[in-house]
């Protein structure tokens, strides 16, 4: 008799594509009533396109003739320029064997928490849905949530958890909240982890985009108990051409994981791994795009922030995305998420219900920034405000 590994029972679509399939249908009808524009602040999508000399890095392999299998665990050409491009933020003594290519952020972490299957994980909730939803339970993960208090850290509860695990979670710049962990924050986290001999998965995906405060990665510590994550998809507007890399000073996970990544894909595609490793080495074409990029997202960032007047809401130090409570809205003994669903979705609103990332969270929306133009982002502010 045929089984069913239960893993892929236990996966499932993100509330996001819920949300995103029904705005999808209730658009066009919302638009014709009442000539307003429909507001998708579900996504965490750019609204950019990949620039041109990354386009044009792609079109070069292709003409170039790379498009043969590629080495496993990624081109030793790409693995220098990460080595570079990460010198240059201050991660030094990397070598190519502390680097393994994946397809997007995603990837590596599914590897690596694959390596691990069937342990236990801590992590701070909010949390990003597509690890409850998706990587968790495909690794048979057991999760336990550290609740950040007014979006600040419980180390007390930090170091009673960490007795219990075996990795823990950290993601920074922070989905859904925005928030950027300080560099204290990250060391002391990080000397806990090892203390308690926990492995810290550090899931960077949003390292580029920071607004107030920096971005500190915790492989600036020199020590092999770290393991980051990386994607081009959200600094290059790149979220189709899923291609990421992973990092750790211990070879021996990079090497098992090489074997797995190998084992799905065969590897990234050679192109993918040429453009980005020419969206890295260009690094004054790099720095102007980014200029530009930060530049439109503070504006849309302060575009919402400054018309949702005194919601309770998270600020966004980095990402681009903020955490709003509404509960105070919600009227009592009704499903917050469902009621706020369809207040939203009738009134040309399409967000993300705080359940998608964590319990506990039922009655809060994360909206995004990053998809509309500022005049789009500031109407959408100004009619949540009108309707709860």
């Amino acid at each position: 008799m045929r089984q069913v590994y239960k893993a892929f029972e236990n996966i499932g679509l993100s509330k996001i594509v819920e949300v995103s399939e029904a705005a999808r249908n209730i658009a066009p009808v919302y638009e014709k009533k009442t000539g307003k524009p429909f507001i998708y602040f579900q996504r965490g999508e750019v609204g950019f396109d990949v620039p041109l000399y990354i386009q044009q890095a792609l079109t070069d392999a292709l003409s170039k003739g790379l498009t043969r299998y590629p080495k496993s665990g990624g081109e030793p050409w790409f693995k220098d320029a990460v080595v570079q491009h990460l010198e240059e933020s201050g991660i030094i003594g990397l070598e190519r064997e502390n680097i393994l290519c994946t397809y997007g952020g995603q990837e590596g972490l599914q590897l690596i928490f694959s390596l691990f299957r069937g342990s236990k994980v801590a992590g701070f909730t909010p949390c990003w849905s597509c690890m409850l939803d998706n990587i968790w339970p495909y690794a048979d993960i057991t999760f336990l949530p550290i609740p950040l208090v007014d979006y600040e850290i419980d180390f007390d509860q930090v170091i009673e958890v960490l007795k219990e695990v075996s990795l823990f979670y950290l993601n920074t710049p922070h989905n859904p909240t925005g928030k950027v962990f300080s560099r204290k924050e990250i060391k002391l986290l990080a000397s806990l982890c090892e203390k308690y001999d926990v492995l810290l998965v550090s899931d960077e995906a949003y390292k580029d985009i920071v607004f107030d405060g920096e971005h500190f990665s915790p492989l600036q510590l020199n020590s092999e108990n770290v393991f980051s994550t990386f994607t081009f998809s959200k600094t290059y507007c790149a979220t189709g051409l899923r291609t990421g890399y992973s990092v750790c000073r211990d070879t021996d996970i990079i090497q098992k994981l090489v074997r797995g990544e190998y084992t799905q894909t065969a590897g990234v595609a050679t192109p993918l791994q040429y453009a980005f490793k020419e969206a890295l080495q260009q690094t004054e074409i790099r720095n102007t795009w980014i200029n530009f990029y930060m530049r439109e997202l503070t504006t849309r960032k302060n575009a919402l922030i400054d018309n949702l007047e005194d919601m309770k809401t998270s600020y966004p130090e980095g990402a681009f995305y903020c955490f709003v409570d509404l509960n105070d809205f919600v009227p009592t003994g009704i499903d917050p998420d469902k009621y706020l669903m369809d207040l939203l979705i009738k009134n040309g609103i399409a967000a993300v219900p705080g359940s998608a990332f964590g319990k506990g969270y039922e009655g809060f929306i994360r909206l995004s920034f990053s998809t509309l133009n500022p005049d789009l982002v500031a109407e959408g502010a100004k009619r949540l405000c009108e309707i709860v």
